[in-house]
């Protein structure tokens, strides 16, 4: 148990000596460092290997897709037997699988067995961001989880941003180089994975589906996020174009995106509350505007202002919804709540692309404003006003 001068000493800067935080959060961006670094990745091994960067993003695709379809059951899988014991043994093998996908793409293998292999890397993966999400509040008590989470979303903005940058500076080396790298995430991970105060042990999970209906409304805002955020991402380019810009004024927008979500996080960080379903609204409603004037906007000053607008609500709401998830979910299906959550945003993310390749730049954006204002009302309606009321200390 912390005493209160350990209390002080991490409260003075966002978890500076909190150690077992930082092997958590290490693990934990280990873990999400092949998922940034994949697309990039096998589209440059690929086009080396066979040929065809088509297989690469074939292959990329399949992964997102079997790990989003076997998040929930990986999910239960680790609360059944332990989430610290499944997650070591989901990452040693992810990483075995990387080796396997590797060697079968220099080998020459057809498209179709590597894509074999990708589902089956893809489902070994599907839990383990989840169960990681699911330790942390052992790792770090009641007090310090809403901060604990924020910096957490902020670590992920830059694990986002570097993946891609990482793969950029070992393929000058060799175009296996980044697939080896994410091999060995995936297994340097296994050691930092570790329950914190209170072990995590395996306990029975409590039988039907009700896990739906209490988490509706965070579902409803992971989705929007994910739907909205993927929106603005995909849609630079066309945007830019039609601001008479190209490629590198797309990526202007893309840093002012990041920038501002790392801003927006580290402000939530800085006010230290774990905020409320009111409070979730209000940000779903803003960020809903800032993607409208993005969507909309005739000139660059607009977008660039609609863009700082979207990206600053980005990491308040997600550490709100994690905050809220954990106090709805019971201790026994933490693992398995957490990859509902992931499921959610994955989808969003994954319908955001698949708008704007099926309909016009302007109505893929409505549709993706349209979702963050639904899950506005939703969360508004029904979320609870102010979380429940911590159990008095024991005498």
């Amino acid at each position: 148990m912390k005493t209160d001068s350990t209390v002080r000493t991490t409260s003075s800067w966002p978890l500076g000596r909190h150690r077992p935080y930082w092997r958590w959060s290490a693990g934990a961006q280990l873990t999400r460092l092949p998922i940034a670094m994949a697309p990039l990745a096998f589209t440059a091994l690929t086009t080396a290997t066979s040929g065809s960067y088509a297989t690469g993003a074939a292959i990329v695709a399949t992964i997102v897709i079997a790990e989003v379809v076997c998040a929930v059951p990986m999910g239960r899988l680790f609360d059944r037997t332990g989430i610290v014991r499944g997650l070591r043994a989901m990452l040693a093998l992810r990483g075995i699988a990387y080796l396997g996908l590797l060697a079968a793409a220099v080998a020459g293998l057809p498209a179709g067995a590597l894509i074999a292999i990708a589902v089956v890397v893809g489902a070994l993966g599907g839990g383990l961001l989840g169960g990681f999400r699911a330790l942390l509040t052992e790792v770090v008590g009641e007090k310090l989880l809403p901060r604990a989470v924020a910096v957490n979303t902020m670590m992920v903005d830059l694990v986002i941003v570097g993946g891609p940058v990482l793969v950029g500076l070992l393929t000058a080396l060799s175009t296996t180089a980044p697939v080896l790298l994410m091999a060995a995430a995936s297994i340097l991970a296994v050691p930092l994975v570790a329950a914190g105060r209170e072990t995590v042990r395996a306990t029975p999970v409590t039988p039907g589906n009700g896990l739906l209906r209490t988490l509706f409304c965070w579902i409803c805002c992971a989705f929007a996020v994910g739907h909205l955020t993927s929106t603005v991402e995909v849609a630079v380019l066309p945007i830019a174009e039609r601001l008479d810009g190209g490629a590198n004024a797309a990526a202007v927008i893309v840093v002012v995106l990041s920038a501002a979500s790392l801003l927006g996080g580290f402000l939530y960080l800085r006010i230290n509350r774990p905020g409320n379903g009111r409070t979730a609204a209000a940000l779903l409603a803003v960020l809903a505007s800032g993607g409208a004037v993005v969507a909309f906007g005739a000139s660059w000053p607009v977008v660039i202002v609609g863009t700082a607008l979207t990206g600053v609500c980005i990491g308040p709401l997600i550490t709100i919804n994690s905050v809220l998830v954990e106090d709805a979910l019971p201790t026994n299906r933490r693992a398995e709540g957490f990859g509902l959550i992931n499921t959610a945003q994955g989808l969003g993310f994954g319908l955001g692309s698949l708008s704007l390749s099926v309909m016009p730049l302007r109505a893929g954006g409505l549709v993706a404003v349209a979702s963050a204002l639904l899950a506005a009302a939703v969360v508004f309606r029904y979320a609870p006003r102010s979380r429940p009321a911590e159990p008095a200390p024991a005498a």
